[in-house]
């Protein structure tokens, strides 16, 4: 008998305001196994599908907006008649079911909303912008060039090799719940039972380090990065805290955005999918096998009258001002940076896997990566897919065609949406909702008689929420897990010191700190974390964004 996995999040309470509301997560989000939804358990965070028309009206505005310019050109008349005989073009009909073009309707609301667009520009720090979907925000400009110089002088400084082919980087910081009885005893408190057992680890956990931010929004770093040496790379913690610093207004973007009702483009409901012709009720013959026989040929060529948008229409105010502040509070920050590098013998980068980051048991809420480095590297892009609540696909009974032309959804297919895709450029930074799968695609060498490399900066955000309840153990309680920082401790010490200190104080030195790693033992931990967060990942993936869709009867 197949394992149910219980939803134990709460709901929300009705009268919760924005700005106290549990944050969804990309592994809570389904009742049991067979992705039923309990109806006194769902989320009202957790969104229902979009049509396949929004999520092109989406990808449409984050086209034109991506050229140079596009503030001041789409005032013109003649250049929005020209962008709009290209969307026309643009948005003909393609992909997997044969989606119906952009109407003109949608299109003008494309070309309308840019007003909006422009206005919430003006008013937004450091090029923040909404990119190919809700909840999703990029910037050009969100890291100053001083800042930037900074991090690749600490990031080079810094460099260490992963155990991958063509990677290096400063690994994620794994803490080892086994490999130190005496911290996990001490410190760490037993999780509660969680709906998403399918993908909590009872062995690992990235560490987080302590972030605050004051009352004015600066940041300051309140302990250690593991892996990166407090002393020995002083001058990098500065820094990271500055970038930090310039992305805090995108996150509060992010978790305002998952605190507040989704707002969709496009709303309907299946009756207004399907018209019935007087024509038709006029040709029907008596009910019997005749009548039974007409209606299945015109359920069958019926025609899909997909909805319209409503004219856009500007809203009276524009505000900036976050549903969600971080500012003045503490956060719990794990902090990653990583290379990809090419050669001649190794040109390309095969692309990533679907993955959302972290387990259960860290509750990463939002990602922000910032791509500070690159050279002789090929376009490539970040995508994203969401999955959905079943119980808000509106759609006749047995009505497969309608369902795959509105939504793109096969019955017995999974129940997820793709989400557009951000391009990944030198000084990007892009900053998005965990509970969205994300995957780089491939790239390449430009020139492939030259290397290359591409450098990331990542900031995982742990749920405020759960910081503000001391849920998650962080850098500030755990110690310094790797014997050589002990090491080096001990060889900073005076020589008079040093040089009367015997080898059997080195041992004793060891044995009284089991929870110390040195660099053999954390590459084997690393390994089984590898391992078991896969296995975890897929597991996710397959039980939350991979369920499939059961068209049942109403």
């Amino acid at each position: 008998m197949p394992r149910k996995i219980r939803y134990h999040w709460q709901k929300p309470a009705e009268e919760a305001p924005p700005g106290q509301r549990p944050f969804p997560t990309p592994f809570d989000q389904i009742a049991d196994e067979d992705g039923a939804w309990g109806n006194d358990e769902t989320i009202e965070s957790i969104d229902g599908p979009y049509t396949l028309q929004e999520i092109a009206m989406l990808a449409l505005s984050y086209e034109i907006r991506n050229k140079p310019d596009w503030e001041r050109k789409y005032l013109d008349p003649t250049i929005r008649a020209k962008w709009k005989e290209e969307a026309l073009a643009w948005a003909a009909p393609k992909k997997k079911y044969d989606m119906p073009a952009l109407t003109e309707n949608m299109i003008d609301y494309v070309l309308d909303e840019l007003a909006l667009h422009d206005k919430v520009a003006q008013q937004a720090p450091h090029g923040i912008r909404l990119a190919c979907f809700t909840g999703i925000y990029e910037s050009d400009t969100l890291v100053p060039a001083d800042l930037r110089d900074a991090l690749l002088a600490g990031a080079q400084s810094s460099k260490r090799t992963r155990p991958t082919a063509n990677q290096t980087g400063i690994p994620s910081l794994v803490y080892d719940v086994d490999a130190s009885g005496t911290i996990s005893s001490r410190l760490v408190k037993a999780p509660a039972a969680r709906a998403a057992d399918h993908s909590c680890s009872d062995e690992f956990q990235w560490l987080p380090a302590d972030f605050e931010v004051n009352h004015n929004g600066k940041v300051k770093i309140l302990s250690y990065i593991n892996n990166l040496h407090p002393e020995q790379h002083e001058s990098l913690y500065p820094v990271l805290a500055g970038i930090f610093e310039r992305f805090v207004p995108a996150f509060e973007r992010v978790l305002s955005d998952l605190q507040l009702p989704p707002t969709h483009r496009i709303s309907f409901d299946f009756e207004s999918v399907w018209k019935w012709h007087d024509e038709a009720e006029k040709s029907m013959p008596d009910f019997g096998d005749e009548w039974w026989d007409k209606q299945e040929r015109w359920e069958a060529q019926r025609p899909v009258h997909l909805p319209e948008p409503e004219p856009f229409s500007m809203p009276a105010t524009v505000q900036f001002e976050p549903v969600f502040p971080l500012k003045g509070r503490k956060l719990q920050v794990i902090v990653k940076l990583a290379n990809i590098h090419l050669t001649p013998e190794k040109p390309d980068y095969p692309g990533g896997v679907w993955h959302v980051e972290g387990m259960q048991n860290e509750e990463i809420v939002t990602s922000g990566i910032y791509y500070f480095d690159q050279d002789n590297i090929g376009e490539s892009t970040l995508a994203f897919r969401g999955t959905f609540d079943q119980g808000r696909l509106l759609y006749a009974q047995n009505d497969h065609r309608g369902v795959q032309q509105m939504y793109g959804v096969d019955s017995e297919g999974p129940l997820i949406q793709n989400h557009n895709s951000v391009r990944t450029s030198k000084d990007r930074a892009i900053v998005f909702p965990n509970v969205y799968q994300h995957r780089v695609s491939p790239f390449s060498l430009v020139d492939r008689s030259k290397p290359g490399y591409r450098k990331i900066l990542c900031f995982f955000l742990v749920d405020p929420l759960k910081t503000d309840a001391g849920l998650i153990i962080s850098t500030s309680r755990v110690p310094p897990q790797q014997f050589s920082w002990l090491e080096d401790a001990v060889w900073d010490l005076p020589p008079q010191v040093l040089d009367k200190l015997p080898h059997e104080i080195w041992e004793i030195l060891r044995q009284a700190a089991p929870h110390y790693m040195s660099f053999k033992k954390a590459k084997r931990v690393r390994e089984d974390l590898m391992e078991e967060r896969k296995y975890l990942h897929d597991e996710n993936k397959r039980i939350v964004f991979e369920r499939p869709f059961s068209l049942c009867e109403h």
